[in-house]
């Protein structure tokens, strides 16, 4: 199982968990008390969910909002109706705020760095579920009068909890690329091309498709057409790693073998076409260099597996 599949059921069962929790005590609780467990919970299910997207779906910020925002806002609904309208009101905007936030942290932070960030948001989400439980243990007039071992208001109980989660985090099998990987084998259908191909269509102003998945060490014919009404082109900011064929139409491809920046080249109505090999993985930033047109939107992302 993937580590954005284990993640995301481990948030959900204990989601699951502590919203019955919740509502099998909501007597003990006043309003404040019920918004504060709405808020929080909607808050930090939305951003791990909105990062989550947003490394699945990263380069598409459009789709990785919406989906963080519909679980952040779904989540802090269930939890709030049970408990009061003004908790369901609390925990559905701030879900849907936290799923924006979230998607948009994923599509900006360096996937190196969603490890150590999606560890973050783990471990506040667990905090955050161990210090509601102690406010609703704690309410007032409902002094707990036992301290079993392991009950959730023990002194043990937290450290021992967040040191679980901290050992079973560190022993996901994480990978930066988990989510293109199965998105590259489903579509190979586990079998790997010779040769792939890709048709990217220019328009005033962006890219049709403005996400590509290529195979590390397989070549992809790449297809520029140009539909606009003005010249555009297509570079990729790659520190050079890739090695370029010279098999190309393109008159602006400079020199054939070699590592440099893919680079393409058409004026309206004209196709270009280049072969390209990556030898290194990463993600990739790919824009029009012609002076206004990536700040118009022509811009998009290259993801090597």
């Amino acid at each position: 199982m993937s580590l954005t599949y284990q993640v995301l059921a481990f948030v959900g069962l204990s989601f699951g968990w502590f919203s019955f929790y919740s509502w099998n005590r909501k007597r003990r609780m006043d309003h404040m008390q019920m918004m504060i467990i709405g808020m929080s919970m909607g808050m930090m299910i939305g951003l791990i969910a909105g990062l989550l997207f947003g490394v699945v779906y990263k380069g598409d910020l459009f789709l990785s909002t919406i989906w963080g925002m519909l679980v952040g806002g779904i989540s802090g609904m269930i939890i709030g109706i049970p408990l009061s309208l003004l908790s369901t009101i609390e925990g559905t905007l701030s879900g849907i705020m936290a799923g924006m936030m979230g998607a948009m942290l994923g599509e900006m932070i360096p996937m190196e760095k969603m490890e150590p960030l999606l560890f973050l948001f783990i471990m506040l989400y667990t905090g955050c579920i161990l210090m509601l439980s102690n406010l609703i243990e704690r309410s007032e007039g409902d002094t707990p009068k036992r301290k079993w071992l392991f009950t959730l208001h023990h002194p043990i109980t937290p450290p021992v909890l967040l040191i679980g989660v901290f050992i079973w985090f560190q022993s996901l099998p994480f990978s930066i690329m988990s989510a293109e990987n199965d998105q590259m084998h489903s579509q190979n259908h586990m079998s790997q091309p010779v040769v792939q191909e890709v048709n990217i269509i220019a328009s005033d102003f962006s890219y049709k498709p403005n996400r590509i998945v290529m195979k590390k060490g397989v070549p992809m014919k790449v297809k520029f057409q140009n539909v606009g009404s003005v010249e555009h082109d297509f570079e990729v900011v790659s520190s050079r790693n890739f090695v370029i064929s010279s098999e190309s139409n393109n008159h602006h491809q400079h020199g054939n073998t070699g590592k440099e920046n893919p680079h393409l080249h058409a004026k309206p109505g004209e196709l270009a076409t280049s072969v390209w090999q990556a030898t290194e993985e990463g993600n990739y930033e790919f824009y029009c260099t012609i002076p206004g047109h990536k700040e118009s939107g022509m811009v998009g992302r290259l993801v090597v597996l």
